[in-house]
This record gives C-alpha cells, structure tokens and sequence, in this order.
C-alpha cells in the first residue's frame, strides 16, 4: 500500500540579515512540487514579500495539481505567435504562412495586448467592426480574427496556456449575400470565344516578338532580319487546361512533364502542390493531351535545350516558370476577356478572373450531367457539399430542361398508365 505524505504547507517567511550589517531582507523557505527545500529571498518590505510567497506557493500548487498552463495566461502574445507559426510551418504551405502571419500582425498591433491575459471579446469586436467599415468583407475579416483564434487554441492543445480567451468567439457569416467578390461561370458560348480569342492573341504577340511587319518591310535591313529570335510560349492551352482540368492556378501551374501520363491520358497533381495537401489525377481528352506534347516542343526552342522530367508544363510567354500569384497572368487573361467581348463584370456585380475558370470547369460538369460525388473528386473538395454551394453556377438556359413540360410526352404517360389500369 502506497503511503501518502503530508501536503506540502505555505513555507515559513523570516527576516535575515544579509551580511555583517547588511540590509534586512524576508526569506522564504519553503518546498517545491518535487519536495525539495527551496529557500528564495524576497524583499525588504514584508508586504510584498507576502504577496510574493502567495504566487510561488500558489504556481507550485497548480502545478501539483496539472493546472500549470494557468500561468501560461501572463505569456507573451509574441512569444505565443513565434510558437505558433514555426509549428504552422511545418504542416501548412507558404502562402496559408504568409496569410496567417500577416492577419496576426494586424491583430497584435490594433489590439494592443500584451499577453495571453490581456485579449479581450471586446476588443476583437471593435476591431472587426473597423475592418468592415474600411470596406473589408467578412470574410476578410474572419481570416484576421480567425487567425488569432486558431492560435490561442493551439496555445491551448500545446499546455501552453490553460484558458482561449476567444474560446466562444463566433466569426461573421459567410453566405452569397455577404460575398463582396461573387465569382460567375463563363457559358459554353463565351468559352469558345474566349478561347479563340486567345489563340488570336498568341498568334499576334507572336508576329510583334519575331518582328514579321518589319521583317517584311525590309525596314531595318538583313541583318535585323537573320537576328536570332525566340519563339513566345503560346498560353491558349494553359486557359483551356485550367477550363478542362478545374484545377486550381498553383496546382496546374506546377505541374511538370513528369506529372503527365500520355498512355493513360492523366494528369497528377501532386500533395504538395494542391489545396488539400492530397493528390489527385485528372483525366484529359486526347486532344488536350496532343496540344501539350506540341507545347513541349515549344519549350525546347524557347528554353534552347531538352526539356526535362522536372522542367514546367505551363510557362509565361517569354518561357519562364510561372508564380503562383502573379500580376502579368491577370494583365494577360484581361487582355483577352476584352478581345473575345466578355465583360469582367457582370450587370449584376459578378465577376470573372482566373479562379472563375474552376468554377467554370464545376459548372460544365454539372450542365454535362457529371454526378456531383465525381465532380468533387475531380475538383479536389473535401465533401460534394462545397462543390455543389459554391462552385456550381447554373445560368437559366441550363436549367430550362429540366422544368420544360412536354405535352405529347405526358398524353404517352396517361395512356401507358389507362392501358394498365383496363389490363388489371
């Protein structure tokens, strides 16, 4: 039978003379959570050498008790943060990093807390409150006090702090009425035009980067004609893949050759690459297939070597490897928006940009009639929930069918039935 021992007491505070003649100072002797004698000096003034026995004795109970992390709560917001985001880098990517490291640093600035202790609801509320009157969606503002939550939390599974301050915290809404930025899906019709109003694109940067005009007019004489020159990365095949595939723009973007199985026609986006740290592989039309291997052939001229496993599937027009946010991409899809007679902005306030092009990819599976669990196994959501809330955007002219009311249809129905009912 284990034999308890005696609790362990508040310890015995006494006056001490430090040295012949030296200042008068209050000692504590007393154990720590292990039983080990401890004696620690104080202060000069009993007070607040009292009030220093109470929080060693009290700090050497909770821990005794397993409650240490209750003085977690005088940690250093900062010091919590620089925790917190080397633990995110190890599992998260760089730009949910950037993200989350930036809307702690709006938080800790505006809030003005110190430590653990100091963050208060209150505080939190007024901020986002700012944030929605300077223009920022709730969304935007649910990232920023998001962030800060999530960190706390962590700070809680870590028994770094014993209590989330924003524990009951509840973000704004995020419905389609309070979206600022309402994304709408391209129509079969603006789907060919826009991509023939790319291939016009390619073919006319083209002509400006050989200089053909000039060429042609002998303006600038032989020599400028035998200069060397080389070839523009036609980017077409780039809009029709991220239209075709659904694939988000850091996922196809990153793709390499490797990446491309011709004999299965598949395409593998890889775990680290994608949004949900999981691969995926996506089937591709012959076609599209056949258009890739001739944009390789591109790259070998415009990179002057052999294109490598390794090396690129989609590059920029002068054959560097695209960003994973990059402003000359956007100039470049505006540009033939405008060419092919599609407005960025709808009468409505809809708009499109690239990411729109995924939920155009979402919205031709479901006007083809593709299931919607294989459309999110295409599209890479963790449930068909998303797929069907937010990326499938059916205009009215698809949706006509399947409420059109065939007369000679339905006179079929009700003899097909009056024959069974006469028959029984």
């Amino acid at each position: 039978m284990t034999r308890l021992g005696r609790a362990l007491g508040p310890g015995s505070l006494k006056r001490v003379q430090r040295g012949d003649g030296g200042q008068m100072l209050w000692v504590l002797d007393y154990k720590d959570g292990t039983g080990r004698r401890v004696r620690a000096a104080l202060s000069t003034d009993k007070r607040v050498a009292e009030r220093m026995r109470a929080d060693l004795i009290n700090k050497r109970d909770l821990e005794m008790a397993g409650l240490g992390t209750v003085e977690g709560q005088s940690m250093l917001l900062s010091e919590l943060r620089d925790l917190y985001i080397a633990d995110l880098e190890t599992r998260a990517g760089a730009k949910q990093q950037r993200s989350v490291k930036d809307a702690l640093a709006r938080m800790l600035v505006a809030l003005r807390a110190t430590r653990v202790r100091d963050v208060r609801v209150i505080d939190v509320l007024r901020y986002r409150a700012e944030r929605l009157r300077g223009g920022a969606s709730n969304r935007t503002a649910n990232v920023d006090t998001g962030s800060l939550r999530a960190m706390l939390a962590w700070g809680v599974a870590a028994q770094l702090i014993a209590e989330n301050p924003l524990r009951g915290f509840k973000p704004l809404p995020m419905g389609e009425k309070h979206l600022r930025h309402v994304r709408r899906a391209l129509s079969d019709d603006e789907i060919a035009r826009f991509l023939a109003a790319a291939d016009e694109d390619d073919a006319e940067c083209a002509a400006r980067k050989s200089a053909e005009r000039t060429i042609g007019s002998h303006g600038r004489g032989r020599k400028y004609a035998r200069r060397h020159r080389l070839p523009r990365v036609p980017q077409r095949v780039l809009w029709q893949a991220l239209i075709e595939t659904g694939a988000r723009w850091g996922e196809l973007t990153r793709t390499t050759w490797a990446d491309l199985d011709v004999e299965r026609r598949a395409l593998v986006l890889r775990a680290e690459t994608t949004k949900s740290g999981r691969s995926r592989v996506i089937p591709l039309r012959a076609e599209l297939v056949q258009e890739l291997l001739g944009l390789r052939r591109v790259h070998r001229r415009a990179r002057r070597r052999v294109v490598q496993a390794v090396d690129r599937i989609f590059l920029s027009p002068d054959g560097a490897d695209l960003q994973v946010s990059t402003t000359a991409a956007r100039i470049l899809f505006r540009r033939v928006l405008e060419r092919a007679g599609i407005d960025r902005v709808d009468q409505r306030g809809r708009v499109i940009d690239l990411h729109a092009l995924r939920h155009t990819a979402a919205s031709r599976m479901a006007r083809n009639g593709v299931p919607l669990v294989v459309a999110q196994k295409v599209l890479g959501h963790a449930s068909p929930d998303m797929t069907a809330r937010v990326y499938t955007h059916l205009e009215v002219d698809d949706l006509r069918e399947a409420v059109r009311f065939d007369a000679r249809s339905a006179r079929q129905k009700l003899a097909w039935s009056t024959d069974l009912h006469v028959g029984a």
